[in-house]
């Protein structure tokens, strides 16, 4: 059920599921189902997350402290071993971020533009995201193409798996794409849908309306000088 569905399919599947094992009239299930748009991926998927789906990042972020802080601690002691938590965690985004300007990344996929295009603009961190969408472009294929005049209309698919299309819309002169799977709408980060039809369309950098700005290298600078 957490299953990356459109929503036609996962409703059907969800009666499906229900109606199997016998529990479509139980209150629980009924309750589920009503909450679904706070749980499931289908419905989930257009709104920004930054790709938080789980409580992986806070549980993270409690490992991290809980090397400094423990339960016996008086409350001055917490007050110093929870300073030094915060110095750790300011040094390794200074490292962070010298790693990010400093650091020279090696291309390791065969669309080596719009990968320089990423490791341009992106952060580490998001750029090392990136990269497997990219090798996982050479298994999508635009198999349709419709033009609409102002926008055209692409139709993309996994090789091996027949009738599980995404439909990707974008201006004829790729200032704005956007794909059926809303990936980007969730993570703010182009799907492997979309960067397999700017391969289509022999474009060779990421479009700017696809480059979300937090992700970007320049992004702390620039919201300092907002802040100033």
């Amino acid at each position: 059920m957490l299953g990356d569905y459109k929503v036609g399919a996962f409703q059907r599947k969800w009666f499906e599921m229900v109606e199997k094992f016998g529990v479509a009239d139980k209150r629980w299930a009924q309750d589920m189902y009503e909450r679904r748009h706070s749980w499931a991926t289908s419905h989930i998927r257009r709104k920004f997350l930054a790709e938080f789906h789980t409580t992986s990042t806070c549980e993270d972020l409690h490992a991290v402290i809980s090397w400094y802080v423990k339960s016996r601690y008086s409350y001055t002691d917490f007050l110093h071993h929870f300073h030094r938590c915060l110095m750790f965690g300011r040094a390794k985004e200074v490292e962070a971020d010298f790693e990010c300007a400093k650091g020279d990344l090696v291309l390791t996929t065969n669309l080596k533009q719009l990968e320089r295009c990423a490791a341009d603009n992106y952060t580490q961190t998001i750029f090392y995201l990136f990269v497997p969408i990219l090798d996982r472009t050479c298994a999508m294929r635009v198999v349709d193409f419709e033009d609409n005049d102002s926008y055209f209309i692409h139709t993309v698919s996994r090789y091996g798996t027949p009738g599980k299309d995404w439909h990707v819309v974008a201006t004829s002169e790729m200032s704005e794409v956007r794909c059926t799977c809303m990936k980007i709408e969730c993570f703010g980060v182009p799907c492997d849908h979309i960067i397999v039809v700017l391969v289509f369309n022999n474009v060779h950098e990421i479009p700017r309306s696809l480059i979300l700005p937090r992700w970007t290298k320049d992004e702390k600078v620039m919201g300092c000088s907002r802040w100033a």
